[in-house]
């Protein structure tokens, strides 16, 4: 196993033969990008190996990066996949929460997630008490700074 960084950037140093019916994939694939993939590989280009993480208890594993070469793989046969198997999922969230990737811009903030939650309130008020509630919102609803 290995850090989520080093396997993403040379998922080849690092993997190691899986069994396919042991990797779990997502289904929405672009299936004309897979038939490309296959193609590749029919013609003996070297793809890239999977990374994926392995469940905590049980002898699976989940695909982060690689669904269509996984699926690309899997649909030609192949009972082993190349994966690079990161070491915890945990470290991955920490470094991406340090580094804000979670945290919308502020604009989004601002813009997007302020203005649904007011929204959010004003139609539970609304459902609560109908007619109150429209007198309440119109004076609320655009305030001087939302623009």
């Amino acid at each position: 196993m290995v850090n989520f960084f080093k396997a993403y950037s040379n998922p080849n140093k690092y993997a190691e033969d899986l069994p396919s019916e042991k990797i779990l994939a997502d289904l929405k694939v672009d299936t004309e990008w897979v038939h490309i993939i296959r193609n590749k590989i029919d013609s003996g280009e070297m793809i890239k190996a999977i990374v994926v993480v392995k469940h905590p208890k049980k002898d699976y594993y989940a695909v982060l990066d690689g669904h269509h070469r996984f699926w690309a793989q899997r649909t030609l046969g192949y009972t082993t996949i190349k994966c690079a198997v990161i070491e915890d999922f945990f470290g991955l969230g920490f470094h991406m929460t340090k580094n804000g990737m979670f945290q919308p811009d502020p604009k989004i903030t601002r813009y997007v997630r302020i203005p649904l939650k007011r929204f959010y309130s004003y139609m539970t008020e609304f459902i609560k008490d109908p007619e109150n509630s429209l007198k309440k919102i119109d004076n609320k609803l655009f305030q001087k700074d939302d623009f």
